[in-house]
């Protein structure tokens, strides 16, 4: 298992399409899984640190891991199967430890908030990870793409360039898609 770190949550507002942005930063690899948009939204809070009036989903679990005297130890992508990534949250309570099967953009908001380590499968990586051009990493830190966008005022023609289509996405459309969110994060 290979740790990564929580770049960003990407949202294209156009076709309501999200992804989170993960970055192996030894390999120098960024891997992006689609998440839904409220999963979006609560990763870049988490991410950003914006105090919210009341508490989102994720917020909540936090406080019943902390209210049970459990924690979050971490979080892993461990399978890929038929173009699904699925998670494992590994929950300590005193000497117990559970593995819990989770969306990994439920177990990722999660792990946004409690501070807890993600890792992703070494196979998972090779198989869909992208290489950074040497010399580049991502910024982080949540709504960087959006902030992008409005600071480098892009016509509506160039937003359609960014804006995802599903559920009729190829593999091949997807690696492309994600290779222009890449380069809207990359510095």
């Amino acid at each position: 298992m290979i740790k990564v770190t929580v770049v960003d949550a990407v949202r294209l507002q156009k076709q309501k399409i999200s992804t989170v942005v993960l970055l192996d930063e030894t390999s120098h690899r960024a891997l992006g899984i689609w998440i839904g948009e409220a999963e979006a939204t609560m990763i870049d809070k988490g991410l950003s640190q914006t105090a919210l009036p009341r508490p989102m989903t994720n917020n909540f679990m936090a406080s019943i891991l902390k209210a049970a005297g459990a924690t979050l130890e971490e979080v892993r992508i461990e399978t890929l199967k038929d173009e699904i990534f699925y998670a494992i949250a590994k929950i300590r309570s005193g000497n117990t430890v559970n593995e819990i099967d989770a969306r990994p953009s439920d177990a990722i908001a999660l792990a946004v908030v409690t501070g807890s380590p993600v890792f992703v499968a070494e196979e998972i990586l090779e198989k869909c990870g992208v290489a950074l051009p040497e010399g580049k990493t991502l910024r982080s830190g949540g709504a960087i793409a959006a902030s992008w966008l409005a600071e480098n005022q892009l016509q509506e023609q160039q937003l359609d360039t960014l804006e995802m289509k599903m559920p009729e996405i190829t593999r091949e459309e997807y690696d492309r898609q994600f290779q222009r969110v890449l380069r809207i994060l990359m510095k």
